[in-house]
């Protein structure tokens, strides 16, 4: 239990020590477009995120994060807050994530979060806007970029399905 007590605040403490980097390359400074996080199934506690977590393996701010720091304090009242970036008109990799965002550390520590994650390579087209959606579900989850007319534009990243006990 003290080891357990001590990791939980080691977390904390890091937890505040968070540094993101831009999505665009250092000196870039060619065409760009724009790649928005998006929500649904908000609840007043919970709702479903799509984001991008990173591009090219570096952290950036997303809306979950973002989310977190706009409600604290609110205890169970959340409004979902979503970041859009500009990112180059290049091929790169997108790290995108579906899951449920709770409003409370209790709720996420005892709720399904069912998170998706990973890698997806993407070349934007300059000037387009984009979104990353999705689908959660308890068998299984999805999570994508789709173009504004919302049209699927990149591979679909899934989770494993997961068996019934």
């Amino acid at each position: 239990m003290k080891k357990f007590i001590t990791l939980i605040t080691a977390l904390i403490l890091l937890s505040g020590c968070v540094s993101f980097k831009s999505p665009l390359p250092e000196g870039y400074s060619g065409a760009t477009s724009t790649i928005s996080d998006s929500f649904s199934n908000h609840e007043g506690s919970t709702a479903h995120f799509y984001i991008v977590s990173k591009v090219n393996g570096l952290y950036i701010e997303d809306s979950g994060y973002k989310t977190r720091v706009v409600n604290s304090g609110r205890g169970f009242n959340m409004t979902p807050t979503m970041v859009s970036r500009d990112v180059a008109a290049i091929s790169q990799t997108i790290t995108v994530a579906g899951f449920v965002q709770f409003a409370t550390d209790g709720q996420a520590m005892f709720g399904d979060n069912m998170l998706v994650t990973g890698d997806i390579e993407f070349t934007p087209v300059a000037g387009a806007l984009y979104k990353v959606n999705g689908k959660l579900t308890k068998n299984g989850s999805e999570v994508w970029i789709e173009s504004s007319s919302g049209e699927v534009v990149s591979e679909v990243v899934k989770s494993a399905i997961k068996k019934e006990s």
